[in-house]
């Protein structure tokens, strides 16, 4: 076979497995192949199958998704991110008194978000009698097992931007000798469960939402699945319920049925109900 026709051949392969994880989870690399064949090439490399098997056995082993999923997702994130709107929320939390406040966080990766959003939560639960509960979702189920565990070691990334000055560290953490743990209060907070964003026939499985943290994970579908993303979290919010998306993500272009809400610092979305 010549060099160009192998190549073309490997093209066309790679181009559809790229439409099957689209189908799949909504994330599509048709646009950057070269990315696919490396994040591919990894896995394929730790069972021995060449790309044409690998396909076939996608079809026959459905379990085998979940081992994709761990090489195609990013699962980069820290506590305390984008801490603007993480005040936002807490702000928000302040205007309540006395409520039960549902929370969905998806995707959570491991952990860190959550549990950031828990912590502001109990700093004013106190003053305001609110009793928040946060479910944390997400795609790739190995990184929600190490969530469950929260515990992270001293050496990662997770405390970059933990705020020094309010000392969450000290006080909602247990230091052991390879990292921290999360105390039992704050994990007592938050339940962690898979799920698939591009499932919409399963978002009702999530009602009476109040707030919604989707934040850098839109940017990787295309217009028509945002779009009913979207759809599905307007449907499970309540009628004065907020969603927040990371700093570079958009709705404002399209007819979202979501209102822009900007303060000096940060912008999330409320929705609206007209």
């Amino acid at each position: 076979m010549p060099a160009e026709k192998g190549r073309d051949y490997v093209i066309h392969k790679m181009m559809e497995l790229a439409m099957k994880i689209k189908g799949f989870c909504g994330i599509d690399f048709t646009m950057n192949l070269a990315s696919l064949d490396l994040k591919v090439s990894r896995r394929l490399n730790e069972i021995g199958f060449n790309l044409d098997e690998y396909i076939n056995y996608l079809q026959t082993d459905t379990n085998e998704w979940d081992k994709l999923v761990e090489h195609i997702t990013i699962n980069e994130t820290y506590f305390f991110r984008e801490f603007n709107q993480l005040e936002e929320f807490q702000n928000l939390l302040k205007k309540q008194s006395g409520k039960y406040i549902n929370v969905w966080c998806i995707p959570c990766s491991t952990g860190e978000e959550a549990f950031s959003l828990a912590i502001l939560a109990k700093e004013v639960e106190l003053s305001t009698g609110n009793q928040v509960r946060i479910v944390a979702s997400d795609l790739n189920k190995k990184v929600l097992e190490h969530a469950k565990r929260g515990h992270y070691s001293k050496n990662s990334l997770s405390f970059r931007r933990i705020p020094e000055n309010k000392e969450y560290l000290k006080k909602y953490f247990i230091e052991t000798e390879s990292g921290y743990e999360v105390k039992n209060e704050i994990k007592q907070m938050v339940s962690f469960e898979p799920f698939n964003l591009t499932d919409f026939t399963t978002y009702t499985k999530y009602n009476q939402i109040d707030i919604i943290f989707c934040r850098n994970v839109l940017f990787y579908f295309n217009e028509e699945i945002i779009k009913k993303v979207i759809k599905g979290f307007h449907s499970i919010l309540n009628n004065d319920g907020y969603l927040f998306l990371g700093h570079a993500e958009s709705i404002s272009s399209f007819d979202s049925k979501f209102i822009s809400v900007h303060t000096k610092e940060a912008f999330y979305y409320k929705k609206d109900i007209l």
